[in-house]
């Protein structure tokens, strides 16, 4: 019986690899294109092609807009799976004028679940909390770590100590 058990795992072992070892090796051209499509496009080429999103392939705004419209109030589960670390320095200049506009936002969206974690949440996330970690990340320099899952909410206190900065890098 250990024997059969032990065959099972084993081969379910393999195969999970031999598929993951396809999904991320065999689709590598398809994953570059990702980075100039639209939300709509890059959440209809998950649902047919089963294409796993990379923080490489969002911005601070898509990250966030994707996360808001992939939420549903009348779902338990609101998340959305990412498989990959965020890249040193993902939130750029740019981002930020976007990300101080929505760093007051209480308005629910989907959290973050990273593609290989073990538990579920329940919980919402609100834009604002993303918001405030991406723009403390900008700010220290540090590069962003959701775990293996995060549902951020707004702080009162983390938005007054990043209008503070922003108010002093406008002077």
């Amino acid at each position: 019986m250990k024997k059969v058990i032990l065959s099972l795992i084993i081969i379910l072992t393999l195969s999970a690899g031999g598929y993951l070892f396809y999904t991320f090796k065999g689709n590598n051209k398809e994953k570059k294109s990702l980075s100039t499509l639209s939300i709509e496009e890059l959440t209809s080429n998950v649902k047919k092609n089963h294409t796993i999103l990379s923080p490489k392939d969002l911005d601070p705004k898509s990250f966030i807009l994707l996360f808001k419209e992939k939420y549903n109030k009348k779902s338990p589960l609101n998340f959305v799976s990412i498989l990959g670390d965020f890249p040193d320095n993902w939130v750029q200049p740019k981002d930020v004028e976007y990300l101080i506009s929505v760093m007051n936002s209480k308005e629910k969206c989907c959290g973050y679940m990273n593609f290989f974690s073990s538990t579920l949440l329940t919980e919402n996330a609100e834009v604002g909390g993303f918001a405030i970690i991406f723009l403390n990340s900008y700010i220290s320099h540090t590069k962003i770590n959701l775990g293996s899952n995060s549902n951020p909410k707004i702080d009162k206190e983390s938005i007054k100590k990043i209008e503070d900065w922003y108010r002093n890098t406008k002077k």
